[in-house]
């Protein structure tokens, strides 16, 4: 790769996005104006509401007779609150109380009953003055339940201090202000980053990939004689430095306006925690802040341009990043969460991993080996988001195909029959699929258990049935219906055998580390048990065995070897499996399964060998709770539930014994002369 051509393709992209106004706007002039905006604004108008609460006078009444001394104590409150400023109330005569409060000409009345010892406070929750004024209410009967306390007890001839506070405590907190200004920081400060990132990478990603399509220019810079990895570095380091820029410009206005809030003395400082900061403390947080938030631009600006090249015009691309957006702003509210923190875990998750990171280090808690872990897999991150964008720019069906539409969006007289579904179809499909197994599905497991279970497995079977009918597919060829040979049912349980093994011992490593979500897998079983074994081997193992296999291992799997290969629609199903069962303790265990089911399915060309050991794999559950105390099926079940004494020999005894049934199984699957000439012709 020759720099000084990177350099040129550099600096061409740049001034291509310095002439978009769109771009520099949300680069510069939008983090410059809007923090210290919002953050000036926001403390004045909070101080302007509390004020206005504070003078604000209440109107309340009293129905019976109430004491002189609480009557005064309320009347007494106006001259007290001028000093506290809590608020004021008044007492009001009413005739029909519950009308009055209705109506909103009083904010609450006080019942009394029991001669002065029993008191009812009514009030209207859905008016926000009536919420203040039981606040202030319950404030003054506290004070008057203490007046009366101290006049018994002096009437007995007790001390009232020594009586009602024999021991005195005191909460002294040793919290410094940059630690305080900091934690406040950390939770705010990585979601506002981040989108700061994304609005600096999507624009000028947008630009340099689908605006060079638009305009035609795509074309001429391919004919230049530069490599493809030339052409992408360019481009990706305009686009990260865009990302990059506006991401400092984000911090220094932040910071800015941090300084402006401590060096005014007034409400606006202590409102947002920061006075009298020591900001010479935070600069080695900045500082690393600042390191995180620049490599974590550049994987977004990856992310982006790899999305981007998909879009055939602009407007194309900001509907293909508007999803991207948001997967990339939920996780970023994870500073928010007050139990989660920065662990060897987080520190690999995307997204999540700079958000805590932030967190962490501005709360002067963060650990030198996590912060280089971040700073490692966010550098891996960058480094795979460049080669797939590498990858991507050497197909010209990426670049320059013209996208079909989702098939079901076509009349069906106008498709022709026999065509093979595309990438796109298996994705809408599935997503679908999702979307009915998210608000359809659950609601009736819930109410109707294994029924709804049931239910469910029909909804799956259904969708690709009816696809595959309206688009006119073969129905033999896409879902791989063969009559599979005997070598291949043998291969085909050998290689279940060797990913069961695979899957428990996964399953026992994610336990280990989320010991929690056993409950989980408890209660799920739990959930799904029903005595008579024969409808659990129904529903449980049989149904999702030929249900599951016709959406994944059938439409979806035969969409994406379509366009992307074998490989590429192995993985990707497999993914799509795991991430069915939305239980993340689920999800790596039930892709390593999809990944097994989908070879066996390519190698044999019959979806009847993944039915079989999805069947198999299911059916083994459905053993398990009907036979607890069986001796093969217990010593079988001991790999499917958390075992912490499981020891490193065994794991790699059972790590050892699924490489030879993997081995054995690629065997039997292995096609021989007569089969290869066979398929030849």
């Amino acid at each position: 790769m020759r720099s000084k051509i990177v350099k040129y393709i550099f600096k061409k992209e740049m001034l291509d996005i310095l002439r978009d106004k769109k771009t520099l706007f949300m680069m510069i002039i939008l983090p410059v104006i809007l923090y210290p905006i919002m953050m000036i604004l926001l403390t004045q108008v909070m101080t302007m509401s509390t004020n206005s609460m504070n003078e604000k006078e209440l109107p309340i009444a009293i129905k019976g007779n109430a004491d002189s001394q609480l009557v005064s104590m309320i009347n007494d409150n106006d001259q007290k609150n001028e000093k506290e400023k809590s608020g004021k109330l008044k007492i009001v005569k009413v005739k029909d109380y519950k009308k009055a409060i209705n109506d909103e000409s009083i904010v609450a009345y006080i019942e009394v009953k029991e001669d002065n010892k029993k008191y009812n406070i009514y009030t209207n929750s859905s008016v926000s003055d009536s919420n203040t004024a039981i606040q202030r209410i319950e404030k003054v009967f506290e004070d008057y339940k203490q007046e009366k306390i101290n006049e018994n007890l002096k009437e007995k001839g007790l001390d009232v201090k020594q009586t009602l506070e024999p021991i005195v405590y005191k909460n002294i907190d040793i919290a410094k202000n940059e630690e305080l200004a900091g934690h406040m920081l950390g939770q705010i400060l990585p979601f506002i980053l981040i989108i700061g990132i994304l609005l600096g990478a999507i624009y000028p990603a947008i630009d340099v990939m689908a605006g060079e399509k638009e305009r035609g220019t795509l074309e001429t810079l391919l004919t230049l004689p530069i490599s493809n990895l030339e052409l992408v570095m360019g481009k990706y380091m305009a686009v990260s430095f865009s990302a990059i820029v506006t991401a400092i410009f984000n911090l220094l206005s932040i910071a800015l306006t941090l300084i402006y809030l401590v060096t005014t003395s007034g409400l606006a400082a202590s409102e947002l925690g920061v006075g009298s900061l020591d900001l010479n403390k935070l600069i080695f947080p900045i500082i690393i802040t600042i390191i995180c938030v620049c490599i974590f631009a550049m994987v977004v600006s990856a992310i982006s341009m790899c999305v981007c090249s998909l879009a055939k015009s602009f407007k194309d691309a900001q509907n293909y990043m508007t999803p991207i957006m948001l997967l990339v702003m939920i996780p970023s509210y994870v500073s928010m969460v007050p139990n989660i923190e920065l662990d060897k875990f987080t520190a690999t998750i995307p997204v999540v991993n700079i958000s805590l990171l932030i967190k962490s280090v501005l709360s002067f808690k963060s650990d030198l080996g996590l912060v280089a872990l971040v700073l490692v897999s966010n550098i891996a991150f960058v480094i795979l988001s460049v080669m797939l964008l590498s990858k991507m720019f050497d197909s010209e069906e990426i670049l320059f195909g013209n996208k079909a539409s989702f098939s079901f969006l076509e009349k069906r007289s106008n498709i022709k029959k026999g065509n093979m579904p595309s990438v796109s179809d298996g994705v809408i499909l599935y997503a679908i699929s999702l979307v009915l197994l998210i608000y359809v599905g659950s609601i009736v497991q819930m109410k109707l258990g294994l029924g709804g279970l049931a239910i469910t497995q029909i909804m799956i079977i259904g969708l690709p049935l009816i696809f595959a009918y309206y688009i006119k597919l073969d129905f033999k060829k896409i879902f791989s219906i063969k009559i599979p040979k005997i070598k291949h049912i043998i291969g085909a349980i050998l290689l279940w055998g060797s990913a069961y093994i695979l899957v428990n011992l996964s399953s026992q490593i994610l336990l280990h580390v989320f010991p929690q979500n056993m409950e989980i897998i408890e209660n799920l079983n739990n959930a799904l048990y029903q005595e008579k074994f024969l409808i659990n081997l129904i529903v449980i193992a049989l149904m999702p065995a030929i249900c599951e296999e016709m959406l994944f291992r059938g439409f979806i799997f035969t969409s994406f070897k379509s366009k992307k290969g074998v490989k590429m629609a192995i993985i990707g199903s497999a993914i799509l499996f795991g991430f069915m069962h939305i239980d993340f303790i689920r999800i790596i265990p039930t892709a390593i399964l999809g990944i097994s089911f989908a070879f066996a399915v390519y190698k044999s060309e019959s979806i009847f060998v993944s039915m079989l050991m999805h069947f198999i794999n299911n059916g083994l559950v459905v053993l398990a709770m009907h036979y607890p105390k069986n001796t093969l099926i217990k010593s079988v079940e001991n790999l499917t539930i958390f075992n912490p004494n499981l020891n490193v020999l065994t794991f790699i005894g059972l790590l050892a014994i699924s490489i030879i049934l993997l081995i054995i199984s690629l065997y039997l699957f292995k096609k021989t002369k007569l089969e290869k000439s066979e398929s030849a012709i």
